[in-house]
């Protein structure tokens, strides 16, 4: 990936020239699924913005629902392809982690939700790594989502299988 970087001068970029083929899973009948829509309830939830009594984040946390990723089994960091997929694709966060787990779920006929605690800026960032500072608060408010999104789902009446 080296060569396919934000170009100098006059060259133009490479990212073009890199080849792809998007794929977008939806659900069949097109509508939203039951999980997403059980996840845009959870939109305005309330979540912590301090570790302690004396960190706090500059910018108060909160939870978006809907927006387009991109997996695939390969990091990125590099910010002129991080910008080449939002573009492109409209893709807002990029991983490594959940494509294995969404296509073996939806090939299995379960539903299947993704949800991205933290992420880093795919090669942009500048400046010290926060992930020391604001990783236990990411992962408090990840953990409160998703057992509020838990408690929004309904089981079944009958429920003869045993945990």
């Amino acid at each position: 990936m080296g060569s396919y970087n934000v170009p100098e001068g006059n060259e133009a970029n490479m990212l073009g020239e890199i080849g792809y083929s998007p794929e977008q899973v939806f659900s069949e009948s097109g509508e939203p699924t039951s999980f997403v829509r059980f996840a845009a309830g959870l939109e305005g939830m309330e979540l912590e913005q301090c570790v302690n009594s004396t960190m706090c984040h500059p910018q108060k946390p909160k939870l978006v629902v809907g927006l387009k990723g991109s997996t695939a089994n390969t990091f990125v960091d590099n910010g002129a392809y991080r910008d080449f997929l939002y573009k492109t694709f409209e893709v807002s966060s990029a991983d490594m982690e959940s494509s294995a787990i969404v296509m073996t779920s939806l090939s299995n006929g379960f539903p299947v939700i993704v949800i991205r605690g933290i992420s880093d800026l795919a090669g942009k960032q500048s400046g010290d790594n926060v992930w020391s500072t604001f990783g236990s608060l990411a992962a408090l408010n990840c953990a409160k989502a998703v057992l509020q999104f838990i408690r929004k789902l309904k089981l079944p009446q009958d429920s003869s299988a045993g945990c």
